[in-house]
């Protein structure tokens, strides 16, 4: 079960477009999963957007999304559905969505944390890059 779980997941993350700024290379620098651990570089006033998987199918929660508010302005983030499918996968428990904007030149982590509801133990890092600023 688990071994077909990761080949979902996996096939799924491979049909993802890589990093980008939109087609006319102007819009929001778009980040997902896979870009987890990257360095990227934003000037002020433009858009990051992120989405990433739920995490729910193995007991997580979402807990604490850290980053320097100097820098960086949370502007959105929604819980997206799974995408409508005739057959849907067991597990999918759809997306999140983040939106940032640059709001201040300088260097920021972007590190999103889960843990389980039932545990004891400090929440673990889910997702993190670090994110430049510039004029």
């Amino acid at each position: 079960m688990k071994l077909w779980l990761a080949m979902v997941i996996l096939a799924g993350l491979m049909i993802m477009p890589p990093p980008g700024r939109g087609d006319a290379g102007g819009g929001p620098l778009t980040l997902y999963e896979k870009d987890r651990g990257g360095t990227f570089t934003l000037k002020l006033g433009e858009k990051l957007f992120l989405y990433l998987r739920n995490p729910q199918s193995g007991g997580y929660n979402l807990k604490d999304v850290i980053f320097d508010k100097a820098v960086l302005k949370l502007a959105s983030h929604k819980k997206l559905p799974p995408k409508p499918s005739p057959t849907p996968l067991m597990g999918d428990f759809g997306q999140f969505f983040y939106e940032w904007e640059a709001v201040g030149v300088g260097v920021t982590d972007i590190v999103i944390t889960i843990q389980r509801p039932w545990e004891k133990k400090p929440p673990e890092k889910y997702w993190r890059v670090t994110v430049k600023v510039t004029n």
